[in-house]
């Protein structure tokens, strides 16, 4: 890891409050907002000098000359190079900086950081990685696109849904981006792959949520119904990811493994047909086993590859299977341990775990998200 540490003056005739505003309101958010410049980065802080003549501050040389000290962490000094030659950092970000700082008289150096003391807040952190999420507009997808959102992580939705999944990335922070793309279809993924590879060439995170479900009588299964919850639950998973593992080698770092996440069910873990959702669990179960093959391969080049089981959680999904059958949701929350629905914290904690350093070490795991209706 470089860090830059820049200790800025304000422009002259600028007072300090105005300094303030524009450098944290408007000026943060603008250099936030350039993703080119910020997959650089592993942490920004902006530091605001709130009494420069304090005789602490006076300590460590302080003496009133500078208003603020920004604090760039950048993933290795080559990184750091590269983020201050983005085309889109000097045409947006660069030119915006005589506004609100005395560019000639700011001090610059680079520091090496040794932590002495500390609370490692760093362990659940994903601030300033990439994450690309399928299907990640509606139900549980959303939820985790939401939490990985929050967490700061650039989120990239893919989804088929335009409309809806355009307003709802452009409803998230940290500049989320939405590819639209069918993954039902060789085509589709193939597309997706290369829209991905130009928005971000290293990608820490890929999340394989889109799935399709259907139920019914034994007798009343059909070959295209098979096909359809076998190909994009399953074969769209796999063949995403192995056109993405460029993107994903490029993001690992010997401490810090890039991720894959596959969103398996907890009806691929229990032998019961769920209403007849043969061609659901069947492909379910298959991506919890391809789940654990990946790992045993992509692990050792820094890659770790988990699923997630989910129980029932809130999604236009479960909401219209309640809505067919009155009195289920409140008969499937009694048979709940944790006598409720999973929650977007639920699921999206679960993703966070696993693609943070606390997840770091574990690969090849099926982890259930079910309020122990299965494992209890």
């Amino acid at each position: 890891m470089t860090t830059l540490v820049v200790c800025m003056r304000r422009k002259p005739g600028l007072s300090r409050e105005d300094f303030a505003r524009y450098w944290q309101g408007q000026h943060g958010p603008l250099l936030a907002q350039c993703t080119d410049f910020t997959r650089h980065l592993r942490r920004y802080t902006q530091n605001l000098v709130v009494n420069s003549q304090s005789p602490v501050a006076s300590l460590f040389g302080t003496t009133g000359e500078f208003d603020g000290v920004a604090v760039l962490e950048f993933h290795s000094e080559a990184a750091m190079t590269l983020a201050f030659a983005e085309p889109r950092y000097l045409a947006d970000v660069q030119p915006d900086e005589p506004n609100f700082v005395d560019v000639e008289n700011c001090v610059s150096f680079i520091t090496e950081t040794k932590e002495i003391v500390g609370v490692d807040g760093s362990l659940f952190s994903l601030a300033g990685k990439t994450a690309v999420v399928t299907g990640g507009a509606k139900g549980v997808g959303r939820m985790i696109s939401t939490t990985l959102a929050q967490a700061g992580v650039r989120v990239i939705i893919v989804s088929r849904d335009q409309e809806q999944g355009a307003d709802f990335a452009a409803s998230l922070p940290h500049g989320a981006t939405f590819v639209a793309q069918d993954l039902m279809t060789m085509d589709g993924v193939k597309a997706a792959t290369a829209e991905i590879a130009e928005l971000v060439p290293q990608l820490h995170i890929l999340v394989n949520n889109s799935g399709v479900f259907s139920a019914g009588p034994i007798g009343e299964a059909t070959a295209d119904q098979w096909d359809r919850e076998m190909g994009l639950n399953l074969r769209t998973p796999f063949f995403l990811a192995q056109s993405l593992l460029p993107n994903l080698r490029a993001a690992a770092t010997d401490d810090d493994p890039a991720r894959i996440v596959n969103i398996g069910s907890i009806g691929a873990l229990w032998g019961k047909s769920s209403n007849g959702a043969y061609g659901y669990g069947a492909s379910k179960a298959a991506i919890h086993q391809l789940t654990k093959m990946m790992a045993s391969d992509l692990t050792a080049e820094g890659i770790t590859v988990n699923a997630i089981a989910p129980g029932f959680f809130p999604s236009d999904m479960t909401d219209g299977f309640f809505a067919a059958a009155p009195g289920l949701k409140d008969a499937m929350i009694a048979g709940i341990p944790a006598r409720r629905l999973g929650t977007a914290e639920d699921i999206g904690g679960a993703v966070v775990f696993l693609c943070s350093r606390a997840g770091a070490y574990v690969s090849g795991s099926v982890l259930p998200v079910e309020g122990a209706l299965w494992s209890a």
